[in-house]
């Protein structure tokens, strides 16, 4: 039988891994519950027990396939992500106070290059329409 290699496969083991601890795990409860434990047996049931609810979330983890360095890496990796998003977003709103400042000088620019213009047009107008008597 050739499973699928697009890890499906992986996971339905993984799924499949983690519920056959936890029905055994849940099994060892009813087990307990039956059937009474001696007192001489009761500090070895007990650390037994301990032992393994102790190392239940390493074992799921490593059937599931997540390692505890594989999530400090993850975590590493998106705290970095997330320091260039925000000098991202600094830099782009750094760029963004550029281009209104630009366009502030350029509509000061315009008007002060209209009104020169305004200005050159009413002073040749006036020289034309009314000479000056020093010109004649």
């Amino acid at each position: 039988m050739k499973l699928p290699s697009n890890g499906v496969a992986k996971e339905i083991r993984h799924y499949v891994g983690s519920l056959f601890i936890f029905l055994f795990v849940i099994g060892i409860i009813v087990a307990l519950i039956q059937f009474p434990v001696l007192d001489t047996n009761k500090e070895v049931v007990m650390m037994l027990i301990g032992t393994i609810s102790a190392s239940i979330g390493i074992v799921v983890s490593t059937i599931t396939g997540s390692k505890p360095d594989d999530i400090t890496a993850l975590k590493n990796n998106l705290e970095k992500k997330e320091n260039q998003i925000e000098l991202l977003v600094k830099a782009k709103d750094q760029l963004e106070g550029m281009v209104i400042d630009l366009q502030k000088q350029m509509l000061e620019n315009q008007d002060a290059i209209m009104d020169k213009i305004i200005l050159k047009a009413a002073i040749d107008y006036d020289t034309k329409n009314n000479p000056s008597k020093n010109e004649k």
